[in-house]
This record gives structure tokens, C-alpha cells and sequence, in this order.
């Protein structure tokens, strides 16, 4: 079973729903940083521990990442958004989202007004460009859900 991988999930769906409520933008960003280096933290105890508990499991694994790499665009999710803004992240300490008061124009009359600090806070370039990024963390999330499952049932 991908137990360590499952742990890291749960703690990542923490995250994200502590996310949804925060309305400090310093502990938003904190709880950002820790969602990111989860979201990306559940693919390294994949492959680093739970690939130790059964040949099986690890062939399974195995056969997983090589499905991910062999199909980018199937999984834009884990290219575009959990390897890139964990590196963005970890690595420059560059945040993926655009922060503070947005500006919004309705149309078709024109109109702008500006919404609060964290209501919506969207990713400023890529594929999810304009996307909240607690939507685009929703999604990492039920990705990273359906991979575990379809490594598990791999094996059983």
C-alpha cells in the first residue's frame, strides 16, 4: 500500500482546507509553502519509501511515473503546476499566485471593482494562468488521489 504516500495526502488536504478559511495574507503564504512542498513531498515518499514495502509496489510505481513522463499533456497537472511551482518555490522562492487586491472588470459594461486580499488569489502564468490557485491545488489533489488508486489496485 502507498501508506507514507497516503499520510502526505491527508496532510495536504489539511493544508488546503486551512487554506480555503486563512484571511492573513503572511499565513496564506506559510500555509502555500507548506501545501507546495506537499503536494509534491507525496511523489517523493512514493518513490523514495513506498516503493520499499513490496517488489510489487514498486513495480507498480515504476510503471506510473513512466506513464506520467510518456503522457505530459495527460498530466499537465503534475508538469505545469506540482513540479514547477514546487520549483519556483523551493528553489527561488518565487510564488506562483498573484497576491493582494485584484481588479475585476465585468462586462459587458465595463465595470471594475476590487475584491478582497485572499478571495482570489490566481496563478500569473502557465497553463493555469488566471485559475485560482486553491482550485489548482484542488486538482493536484484529486490527481494525486486517482494515481495512488490506480497503484494500488495494480497490485491487489
Amino acid at each position: 500500500m502507498t501508506i507514507t504516500a497516503r499520510k502526505a495526502l491527508r496532510d495536504l488536504e489539511l493544508a488546503s482546507e486551512l487554506l480555503d478559511i486563512e484571511e492573513s495574507e503572511k499565513r496564506f503564504r506559510l500555509l502555500w509553502v507548506s501545501a507546495i512542498s506537499l503536494v509534491r513531498g507525496v511523489g517523493h515518499v512514493l518513490d523514495k519509501v513506498d516503493s520499499k514495502r513490496s517488489p510489487e509496489l514498486k513495480q507498480a510505481i515504476s510503471k506510473k511515473y513512466a506513464s506520467w513522463k510518456n503522457a505530459p499533456e495527460e498530466n499537465k497537472i503534475f508538469f505545469e503546476f506540482i513540479e514547477s511551482e514546487r520549483n519556483s518555490l523551493l528553489k527561488e522562492y518565487e510564488f506562483g499566485f498573484l497576491s493582494g487586491p485584484i481588479e475585476i472588470i465585468a462586462t459587458p459594461e465595463n465595470e471594475s471593482f476590487n475584491i478582497g486580499e485572499n478571495l482570489f488569489l490566481p496563478m500569473s502564468e502557465g497553463v493555469y494562468a488566471g485559475e485560482d490557485c486553491r482550485d489548482v491545488l484542488g486538482e493536484a489533489i484529486a490527481w494525486w488521489n486517482l494515481q495512488l488508486h490506480q497503484i494500488e489496485s495494480a497490485i491487489t
